[in-house]
């Protein structure tokens, strides 16, 4: 605002009173208020008193405003740190979480049976028990022979425990079987968590001999024998049945 100009004769007014304590007056004019406020002391201690109003009204107002800013800046900073942090915080979970996912499909990849694993342990059961005609080493962790499917009405008895290795941390273990022209038929099984169910068996031709291979509720099974052994389907239809 521009200084007020007045003549120097004019009365003075309360108008002046207060262009005078807001420092608004030209320097002339606010000499005369001066001498003027000098020669009456009521009005220059009321003059003084609006003056430290006023001076406390102006520092009230500019202390919220930089209180104000200040408070608009720590608020900026927070938002900008904290954001920081959560972005941070986010990246590390979400790293966490994809070496979990590493972790568990490497674990599942290890851990799964290739289905020519089983088949070929299948087919070296097979070929032991046909070879040796006596019950096959099953093991310390074999299975116990009461244990074997029952698979009379395909006319095969269980006469032998077996277990073999089907992978780096995986061991097949089964039972082989006879039937009553002395045919050999050999059943395996290994848990493996990525099988998907299969519960129809699939037929494969091994040279001379036959597998037969299903999954049901993450096993995989694979049963061999002959390829002209009697009773060798009829077996994997009550074995995949169950």
């Amino acid at each position: 605002m521009h200084p007020v100009e007045h003549s120097s004769d004019a009365v003075v007014s309360e108008a002046d009173i207060q262009a005078f304590v807001d420092g608004l007056l030209a320097p002339d004019r606010a000499a005369q208020i001066q001498r003027y406020l000098e020669e009456r002391p009521d009005e220059a201690r009321r003059v003084a008193f609006y003056g430290k109003l006023n001076w406390r009204m102006h520092s009230t107002f500019q202390e919220a405003d930089e209180g104000g800013r200040s408070q608009r800046v720590k608020f900026a900073l927070y938002r900008a740190s904290s954001g920081g942090w959560l972005r941070q915080y986010a990246r590390r979970i979400a790293m966490v979480v994809l070496l979990a996912g590493v972790a568990a499909t490497g674990v599942l990849c290890a851990m799964r049976v290739p289905g020519a694993a089983l088949e070929a342990a299948a087919i070296m059961a097979l070929e032991q028990a046909n070879v040796t005609h006596s019950p096959v080493d099953g093991g310390g962790d074999a299975p116990s022979l009461s244990a074997a499917p029952d698979l009379s009405r395909a006319g095969f008895r269980p006469v032998a425990v077996t277990t073999l290795p089907v992978g780096a941390f995986a061991r097949a273990r089964g039972f082989v079987y006879c039937n009553a022209a002395g045919e050999r038929a050999v059943l395996l099984s290994v848990h493996d968590m990525t099988a998907a169910a299969q519960p129809q068996w699939q037929a494969r031709r091994v040279g001379k001999n036959r597998v037969l291979e299903w999954s049901t509720g993450h096993r995989r099974y694979a049963l061999a024998g002959g390829a002209r052994t009697h009773g060798l389907m009829r077996a994997a239809d009550l074995l995949a049945s169950r």
